[in-house]
């Protein structure tokens, strides 16, 4: 399976207790949604491993203890600590994780509605129900709001973010 399918949701942290439990760390705040996932898919060798998901339980807001079939004991699950753990892309839109945070649009052009220049991604700012674009102008760098309903294309090709931007936005920054 290739990774370019699949969304990186965050890493094998830890053991906890000898029955094979992992601590998990994920990437963005999936919290109570994360209860919603039957399997995940771990980096093994650089390649996509699918794991069911036995149990579940969330520990704090960046963190669950997952208990994976087919891994028992401690020994085992010290093997995959420190490796990264992907979802489908399916599975991340019943997380209703935002697009934007899969991909790297750093250096991509920012365009209005109107095909009106903005300028340059800087940085995709992951704060939760909020994220921002920090983006160069020609005047200075600004923050725009990376959400869903703002976002009319984003072009991977062209590198190229198109989004509808409310008239008095840009003179707020």
């Amino acid at each position: 399976m290739k990774k370019d399918d699949h969304y990186l949701l965050g890493s094998l942290l830890k053991t906890k207790g000898i029955k094979g439990e992992i601590i998990i760390k994920f990437n963005n705040d999936c919290s109570e949604e994360i209860s919603k996932l039957e399997s995940i898919f771990i980096d093994v060798d650089n390649k996509l491993v699918p794991f069911f998901i036995e149990n579940i339980k969330l520990k704090t807001l960046s963190t669950s203890i997952v208990k994976l079939e087919g891994i028992d004991e401690e020994e085992k699950a010290i093997e995959f600590i420190g490796s990264d753990f992907y979802i489908s892309v399916d599975q991340s839109e019943v997380l209703q994780i935002n697009k934007v945070e899969s991909i790297d649009i750093t250096g991509y052009k920012v365009i209005d509605q109107n095909k009106n220049n903005i300028g340059v991604v800087l940085d995709f700012i992951d704060i939760s129900k909020n994220p921002l674009l920090n983006v160069k102008t020609d005047n200075g760098e600004i923050l725009i709001p990376a959400k869903d309903e703002l976002i009319i294309e984003i072009d991977d090709d062209l590198q190229e973010i198109i989004l509808n931007i409310p008239e008095g936005l840009l003179d707020i920054n």
